[in-house]
């Protein structure tokens, strides 16, 4: 299985998030971190806002930052918010047209590995996969 690139980002912008604690960001000190281009990083934020992940105030002293607590963020939750197809392949697609899908045996071995990589993704918070603010070379505040 693999995840989309906004998902990764979205995943990286929360890790910086989180290592930050309740410090506020931008969206130009992550692309200073990640390298990633502004538009993206721009798009994922977005995402991550609507979804209530990250909370964004506007202003002189505006940024990003957690919406709650990192131990309350779950990666599966986020990952399920930014990934828009979990059907990994034709028979799993609304309009499947597989000829075999009434007999496929494939169906339920693949919805059982999704199943099982969206729990493991459950069992992390968003604490458990944060940094420290030195390993992006910042210092705490």
């Amino acid at each position: 299985m693999r995840l989309n690139d906004t998902t990764d980002v979205a995943l990286r912008v929360m890790i910086y998030a989180a290592s930050l604690g309740a410090q506020r960001f931008t969206i130009d000190q992550v692309v200073a971190a990640y390298g990633v281009p502004r538009s993206t990083v721009m798009k994922v934020v977005n995402a991550l806002t609507q979804g209530q992940f990250l909370t964004a105030q506007r202003g002189r002293s505006g940024g990003l930052n957690l919406a709650r607590g990192a131990e309350e963020i779950g990666v599966g939750a986020i990952v399920r918010h930014m990934e828009t197809d979990f059907a990994l392949v034709e028979c799993l697609r609304a309009g499947n047209g597989c000829a075999i899908t009434g007999s496929c045996r494939l169906i339920a071995p693949l919805a059982e590995a999704r199943a099982a990589f969206l729990a493991a993704l459950d069992r992390y918070s968003v604490a458990d996969i944060a940094l420290a603010p030195a390993e992006f070379g910042l210092t705490a505040s």
